[in-house]
C-alpha cells in the first residue's frame, strides 16, 4: 500500500516538473553556462560597449562584433573594457557632431581630417584632446590601425605604459605582422623593465624589416641591454651596411666592447 502511494507521489512530482519545464521552455532556451555572473562579467561589459559604438544600426554592430572584437578574444575585450568610460564620452561627442554636421565619422575623409587634428594636438602637447579625438575615431572605425597606433604612441608619451601595452597588444591582433606595431611593443616592454620581452619584439621587428635602420637600432640596443654580444654584433654589421653614416655605430661598438671585457673578467 505504502509503495503504491509513493509511486503515485513520484509520478505527480515528475508531472509537475515536466509542466514547469514546458512552461519555462522559452526562458530555458536562453540559459547558457557562460551567462553566469563570474564567467560573463567581462563579456557583458564588452557587449554594452559594442552597443554604444554601433554607429549605423544593428547591421554595422553585428559586423563589428563578428569581424573585429569576437575573433580577437579576451585580450581585445579587456582592452575595450579599460577604455569603456572614454568611449562612452566619445559616443556623446560623436552624436553631437553627427547631429550638427550630418557627416558620419566613419567617412574616410573625415577620419583623415581627425587624424591630422590628433597629430597636431600631440605636437602641441594637448594630449587629452588628442586622446579624445583618437578614441572618437576608433569607436567609429574599430579597425583603424593607424588610429590605434597613434593612440599607443600617445600613451607612451604620457608614460601610461600599461595602457600603451594593452593598446599595442590589441593592435597586434589586428595587424600581426606590422613591424612598427611589434617594435612599439618592444618599446613598451623596455619601459616596463621587461628587457627579455623587449628583445624578442625588437628581434621580430627587424626580421620583418631587416634593412630598416630604426628597427636595427632598437634591436642592437636591446641585445646590448641583455648582454647578447653575438646578436648585437650581427645586427651592428647589418646597420653599418644599410646606414653607414649612423652616428650611433661608434657608441654601439663601445658598449659591446664593454660587455666583452666584463664577461672576460
Amino acid at each position: 500500500m505504502w509503495i503504491f502511494f509513493l509511486i503515485i507521489l513520484l509520478i505527480c512530482g515528475l508531472g509537475a516538473i515536466g509542466w514547469l519545464f514546458f512552461k519555462k521552455w522559452d526562458q530555458l532556451k536562453l540559459l547558457d553556462i557562460e551567462s553566469l555572473p563570474d564567467l560573463q562579467s567581462k563579456k557583458l561589459k564588452y557587449e554594452i560597449l559594442r552597443q554604444r559604438i554601433e554607429r549605423t544600426g544593428a547591421q554595422y554592430a553585428k559586423k563589428a562584433q563578428q569581424d573585429v572584437f569576437k575573433p580577437l578574444g579576451t585580450i581585445a575585450q579587456d582592452f575595450v573594457r579599460r577604455m569603456a568610460g572614454k568611449l562612452t564620452a566619445a559616443e556623446r561627442s560623436y552624436q553631437k557632431k553627427k547631429q550638427a554636421s550630418g557627416v558620419e565619422i566613419k567617412d574616410p575623409e573625415t577620419i583623415k581630417k581627425l587624424m591630422r587634428e590628433a597629430e597636431k594636438f600631440i605636437d602641441e602637447e594637448l594630449y587629452d584632446r588628442a586622446e579624445k579625438t583618437l578614441i572618437e575615431i576608433v569607436s567609429a572605425d574599430p579597425r583603424s590601425v593607424e588610429a590605434y597606433e597613434l593612440l599607443g604612441r600617445l600613451y607612451l608619451i604620457k608614460k601610461d605604459f600599461e595602457l600603451a601595452k594593452e593598446t599595442f597588444v590589441f593592435l597586434k591582433k589586428l595587424s600581426p605582422d606590422d613591424p612598427s606595431v611589434i617594435a612599439s611593443l618592444g618599446e613598451v616592454e623596455e619601459k616596463l623593465g621587461n628587457l627579455e620581452n623587449a628583445f624578442v619584439h625588437f628581434k621580430k621587428a627587424q626580421e620583418l624589416s631587416p634593412n630598416n635602420p630604426k628597427y636595427l637600432d632598437f634591436f642592437i640596443d636591446s641585445a646590448i641591454n641583455i648582454g647578447d654580444v653575438h646578436e648585437a654584433m650581427t645586427a651592428l654589421d647589418k646597420l653599418s651596411e644599410v646606414n653607414p653614416d649612423n652616428n650611433k655605430i661608434e657608441e654601439f661598438e663601445k658598449r659591446i666592447e664593454t660587455i666583452r671585457l666584463k664577461k672576460k673578467n
